[in-house]
């Protein structure tokens, strides 16, 4: 028997997404802070963190309509 809905792999997904948005802050914040008090920062890393943040973080945001899109069901068309 089907089930309709969005199961169960949709919050874990987005548990997961919002986990990894909050591990590229974190590491925004280590490279920030490396590279303000001079211990071997690097431009090019805080520039590459702070993109990945920004992308997971939009691709966090509109997760739940993009998922409630795809996996709500249906209505088949009317027959003719």
């Amino acid at each position: 028997m089907p089930v309709s809905g969005v199961g169960p792999l949709a919050p874990v997904h987005r548990i997961t997404i919002a986990t990894a948005f909050l591990g590229a802050l974190a590491y925004l914040a280590f490279e920030l802070n490396a590279l303000l008090f001079g211990t071997g920062g690097s431009v090019l890393r805080v520039a590459a963190a702070l993109a990945a943040a920004v992308l997971i973080g939009v691709y966090l945001r509109n997760l739940r309509a993009r998922l409630a899109a795809r996996l709500t069901p249906h209505d088949p068309p009317p027959p003719a």
